[in-house]
């Protein structure tokens, strides 16, 4: 799974590829800070988030743990 962050830049357009959504967003948001502009997110499915759309996009789902450990045997797994 790819993600595209397209941006213009005092040099012209850049283009970045990210592995997730979250490494996506951050890439975005160094490019910015450096006077990038016009900066775009594309989904592995197409979908473009323009930067005024970053909360839409599609964050990894978190992995859930167990609130308690089980037990077994007397043992905590």
């Amino acid at each position: 799974m790819r993600f595209s962050i397209k941006a213009k830049c005092k040099d012209g357009e850049i283009l970045h590829r990210r592995k997730t959504p979250e490494a996506a967003l951050k890439k975005a948001r160094e490019m910015s800070q450096t006077g990038c502009y016009d900066i775009y997110i594309t989904t592995p499915e197409g979908r473009d988030y323009h930067s005024s759309e970053f909360a839409d996009l599609p964050r990894t789902p978190v992995a859930r743990r167990p609130s308690h450990p089980s037990r077994i045997g007397g043992r905590i797994r």
